[in-house]
């Protein structure tokens, strides 16, 4: 328990510093407009596509150096630490050349238009510039994760989060009465500004403490192409890639039903996931620590106590579930102010409480999905994430939406309904794989 405590802690501070980049946007264009703040979350599952390949990468990369950390194998460690980088480089200026030509046609197809879909583009344009800075990150943080230096990844995430929040004012408002200062007035073109310069600032940050604070050190000057060692990174980031993409395809599709439901539905779906994925950050940060955990005893062959970690990994993130679900009940009202305007649209309101009471119990399945997700990548079993990723969008959540809509008079409750029905199912599947399989086979890489 100790262990996964010391590993996990800092990764929980570092996802919810990263969600507050999202979180801070979105309370600051909250301000503008509600058509502004659903613009903004609209283009997530388009950056998130193009990013799935990034986060594969890196995942495949903790996941390899965490097994040759424990097995001992140093000869092999930076071989994979620089064509890790070198294949994210490469990749991320392409997807951010394509992203930036397709954003509108990506958009539009989506459903996207008017006056939204304008202001959807420029947003998403601009977070393209700052993606290759993304997947260059993805790289250092899988060098210091795997080596249970976490505690380095919540420093700079802080300092980038700070550049974030502090940029973001001057950025999107003409006036800041409070400091008495004028600002740019970029609007939502300003959110993205802020939000790629303080990817900028991270990317900066882990360079830097990569070369301070680990054994495994990485420059791309200095790298040897290894085409072999290339396809073995690709090969175990391909499945988390094919999941991380194939969700946010599913993510993207659910977002066009949800359009069609009307701006406020949106508005609502996007406010509540902002504020879901704050609270589920321990359990997030838990499933990430798994992925190094399972990957070093894995390594050294250590078994039994891969188990062990497992199970006491299941009984923290039930205990933290239970409390985030609580919260969420219990403090509905002030939360949601937090976003909606007092005396604004009372349609929106009312689903956005709706959302959120159908979140707290969401949320409960999504921290064992989490640590299901963990599980596998550090076993090297990255073909089972792919699945739970994929089958809980594309064979649960997309056919049920579809089916209550036009099958039934809920409206926008069918969405949280499916949502609550997706997430048990898959974690039922997930925990039937896990009991099935043999530990020593599922740690073959």
């Amino acid at each position: 328990m100790p262990v996964i405590l010391t590993i996990s802690a800092p990764l929980m501070l570092n996802n919810l510093v990263r969600s507050l980049y999202t979180v801070a946007d979105g309370l600051y264009l909250a301000q503008l407009s509600p058509e502004d703040f659903a613009a903004s979350s609209f283009t997530w599952p388009l950056n998130f596509l193009f990013i799935s390949i990034g986060m594969g990468i890196g995942v495949a990369s903790t996941a390899l150096l965490a097994h040759y950390l424990g097995s001992k194998q140093g000869d092999k460690l930076q071989t994979y630490a620089d064509n890790s980088l070198l294949l994210t480089f490469l990749i991320g200026i392409f997807l951010s050349l394509l992203g930036f030509v397709t954003s509108p046609i990506l958009l539009t197809w989506m459903g996207g238009e008017g006056q939204f879909l304008a202001k959807a583009n420029l947003y998403l344009k601009i977070n393209f510039i700052g993606l290759v800075f993304d997947f260059a990150f993805f790289t250092y943080q899988a060098i210091l994760n795997s080596q249970g230096k976490t505690k380095v990844m919540t420093m700079i995430s802080a300092c980038s989060m700070l550049v974030n929040i502090i940029l973001d004012p001057f950025f999107i408002y003409k006036e800041l009465p409070l400091l008495n200062l004028n600002g740019l007035g970029w609007g939502i073109a300003g959110a993205a500004w802020a939000t790629v310069i303080s990817k900028v600032v991270l990317y900066l940050l882990a360079v830097w403490m990569v070369n301070q604070q680990s054994d495994i050190r990485t420059r791309l000057r200095e790298i040897r192409f290894d085409w072999q060692t290339c396809q073995d990174i690709l090969r175990l980031a391909l499945p988390s890639s094919l999941g991380y993409g194939g969700s946010s395809l599913g993510f993207t599709v659910m977002n066009s039903l949800i359009t069609s439901y009307g701006t406020n539905t949106l508005a609502a779906f996007s406010m509540v996931n902002r504020l879901s994925d704050i609270v589920m950050q321990p359990q997030m940060g838990i499933g990430m620590a798994l992925t190094a955990l399972i990957g070093q005893n894995m390594g050294a062959k250590n078994y039994d106590r891969a188990a062990m970690i497992f199970k006491r990994s299941i009984q923290l993130i039930l205990v933290m579930s239970i409390m985030a679900s609580l919260v969420m009940i219990f403090f509905k009202q002030p939360i949601l102010s937090l976003f909606i305007k007092e005396g604004s649209d009372l349609d929106l309101w009312q689903q956005a409480n709706e959302y959120l009471t159908y979140t707290a119990f969401i949320i409960f399945f999504m921290g064992l999905y989490a640590a299901l997700n963990g599980y596998f990548q550090g076993c090297g079993q990255t073909k089972y994430s792919m699945f739970m990723t994929i089958g809980r969008l594309w064979l649960i959540r997309v056919p049920i939406v579809l089916a209550l809509r036009y099958f039934s008079n809920l409206g926008s409750t069918g969405i949280w309904i499916s949502m609550l029905i997706s997430n048990l199912l898959i974690v039922v599947w997930g925990f039937i794989i896990y009991w099935r399989n043999d530990w020593h086979e599922l740690s073959k890489l």
